[in-house]
């Protein structure tokens, strides 16, 4: 009986050594994943950066487009005016609270079928600057609406 006793104590201390061991192991690990992680974060929050400014830029666009639509359907049934083009170019980019740089109203252009096109402009600026400091500053970003003249 005393050789199955040393036998089972020896596999004790075996497993407990094992055990050890893989505590250890364990700990590594999870210092390994705070390693990769402080690795990827930066990759991570310049994905997560990129496609919010993307997301704004293209409502600016879409903004900047409807805008120019509404002044071209004001230059299309008018003479045109430009001073009436402006101002509902501005009442729509007002109500997105995006400013426009240039508003420029071409036409009637064209025989026979003239056409009248309004272009707007508007600087975007980029709010994630502080964190992607290589996208910082602004881009011009542009809408463009051309319409038959009706007048």
């Amino acid at each position: 009986m005393h050789a199955g006793r040393s036998t089972r104590l020896a596999m004790n201390r075996a497993a407990s050594r094992a055990g050890t061991l893989v505590c250890g192991r364990l700990r590594g690990s999870g210092a390994n994943a705070v390693v990769e992680f402080a690795l990827v974060l930066p990759l991570l929050l310049l994905v997560l950066f990129g496609i919010t400014e993307f997301g704004r830029a293209i409502a600016v666009v879409e903004v900047l487009t409807s805008a120019a639509r509404e002044g071209a359907r004001i230059a299309a049934v008018t003479a045109p005016d430009q001073a009436a083009v402006e101002a509902r170019v501005n009442e729509v980019l007002g109500a997105a609270a995006v400013t426009a740089s240039a508003i420029i109203l071409e036409g009637p252009l064209g025989q026979p079928e003239s056409t009248v096109r309004v272009t707007v402009r508007s600087d975007f600026d980029v709010l994630s600057a502080s964190v992607l400091s290589a996208f910082s500053g602004t881009i011009t970003l542009q809408g463009v609406s051309v319409m038959r003249h009706e007048g």
